[in-house]
Order: C-alpha cells, then structure tokens, then sequence
C-alpha cells in the first residue's frame, strides 16, 4: 500500500501539476531510510505515475469545454461524413430536394455553330472533367441515354431498370475542337474491353458506349475503334457499342459538376475505382482526369 504522502502527491497530480511535483519530492525525501529495494522503486515508479498524470492533465485543459484531441479528430470526422451520407442518402432515393431535380441542358445560342457528342463510360462523374479541360468544349452535362424510361431517375438507372446507360453530353465548338480529338479524349477514359460494367461499378448501365449524331461521326468513332484495334492498344477486343444518339435525359442538378462541388467523395470513389491505374497502365498517363 503506498504511503499517505504518495496519496497526496496522487491528489496533486490531478489539482496542479507543481503541487505534484513538491509532493513527490517530499515522498522520496520522507521514505524509511531501511525500505527495501523493492519499496524504493516503488516509491518512485507511482512518483513517475504522477508525473505523467500531471503532464496530461495540463494537455487536457489547455483545449477549450474540457475537450480532448480526440474529441476533435471524432468531430472533423462527423463534420466531413455528413455531406457524404447525404450525397448517399440522394442515392437511393430516401432525400429529395430542389438538388434532385434535372439539370438543365445547355441550349446553343441561334447561329453558334455548336453541336453535341454523347458518350457513356462508366460512372458519369469520371467524365465530365476531362472534356471541361479541352479548349472548345462550351459545357458538358451529365444524364442517361438509350434507354426505353422517360425521366429516369439515378436511383432507377443505377438498379438497371431503365435500359438507359449514365452518359456525359458535350456541348463543343467544332472550329475549335474536333470530333475525332473528342473521341481520343474518351478512350483514354474507359475500359473498352468490358460488356459488364465499368471499374468498379458493374451492370450495363455503366458500359462504355458511343452516341453518334450523323454519318459523319459514326464513321469517326468506327474509324477510331479500327485504329485502336490494329495497334493492339488494348489487352482484349473493344466491346464499346456504337449506336444512334436518342434521347438524353439530364441527370439531377446534384451530380453536375461532381468533381468540382463534392472533390472529397469524388476523389475517393475515384480513388478506389482503379480508373487512373488502368489508364496509366494502357496510356501511361492519368489521362487529365485526377482529383485536384
């Protein structure tokens, strides 16, 4: 059992840290002079103890409501979760908002020149980005294409109910960027291989496919797949689908612009959907397409 004067100095350790420190000098100071060893280590092991207690104890109060380190990291935590479990929350369909309504698309001012391309290559976050860094490209919006649903919802396309594939519409300026450089951009995006899916993402809405206008950009996309194939770009035959545009449902106002308004959650997903490896691997690039 240790000796009153330990006790106190255990007491001080708690109250003020020099208190502690004055009555664990006195406790070694006022120990039998014929203690045994194993007493005098003791002694001073539970003076060390107090010690310690008495450096955290100072660390503790110095953070402001008596909160502790850990008190903070658990609520930086909580703080960077929620709008993820939103966004999650949206997902499935259990909130609903104004953010859940479809976006708008861009409408080409009368005399512009401007025309659309419309590719599908997975989740449709991955693919706004590289197109907004190509000079020329006046907008692009996310949505789903080919299916036999009007309006559909991301929660329905997702459960592949809807026949529709997410799809990324690029509104672009052809004297400035042309339709054949559009289609270089997209085949350094995808995994043209699968018929499954897409990365991480499985299910055929989330194949690659290519929407095409007219004649002439049918026979750039095809003319492209013959080039890719002949230089064996690929480990395996391009499964890409090549099919007449339809009709192209914006997808909800919440999912434009993804990896800019929510980079955390984009860049995570990103992250674990093993895109930027396979595209590095094929290209050896990250293909302009990495979270910032």
């Amino acid at each position: 059992m240790a000796a009153p004067s330990l006790v106190v100095s255990n007491l001080g350790a708690r109250a003020n840290p020099r208190v502690a420190r004055r009555a664990s000098s006195r406790a070694r100071r006022v120990a039998p002079p014929r203690a045994s060893g194993g007493e005098r280590r003791q002694t001073i092991e539970e003076s060390d103890a107090s010690d310690a207690s008495s450096g955290a104890a100072g660390r503790a109060s110095s953070l402001p409501l008596g909160l502790t380190r850990r008190n903070l990291i658990d609520a930086a935590f909580v703080a960077v979760s929620i709008p993820l479990w939103k966004d999650i929350a949206h997902d499935l369909g259990y909130l609903q908002g104004p953010e859940d309504a479809p976006a708008d698309l861009p409408v080409p001012p009368p005399g512009s020149g401007y025309v659309t391309a419309t590719f599908s290559g997975g989740c449709f976050w991955c693919m706004e980005r590289p197109f907004d860094e190509l000079d020329g490209v006046i907008a692009t919006t996310s949505g789903y294409t080919g299916g036999f649903v009007d309006n559909p919802t991301y929660h329905e396309v997702g459960a592949g109910r809807t026949g529709h594939r997410e799809s990324v519409q690029i509104l672009y300026d052809p004297r400035a960027v042309s339709y054949e450089q559009l289609l270089q951009t997209f085949w350094r995006q995808v995994d043209p291989t699968r018929d499954d899916g897409m990365f991480l993402d499985s299910g055929f809405q989330y194949t690659s496919a290519i929407y095409v206008a007219d004649e002439s950009q049918r026979a750039a996309a095809e003319e492209s797949v013959r080039a890719l194939t002949e230089e064996g770009r690929f480990p395996g035959p391009i499964k890409t689908a090549i099919e007449p545009a339809s009709a192209f449902w914006p997808a909800e106002k919440y999912h434009q612009d993804y990896y800019r308004r929510n980079s955390t959650r984009y860049g995570f997903y990103r992250f674990l959907s093993g895109r930027d490896e396979f595209v590095r691997g094929v290209w050896d690039t990250d293909g302009g397409a990495r979270g910032r």
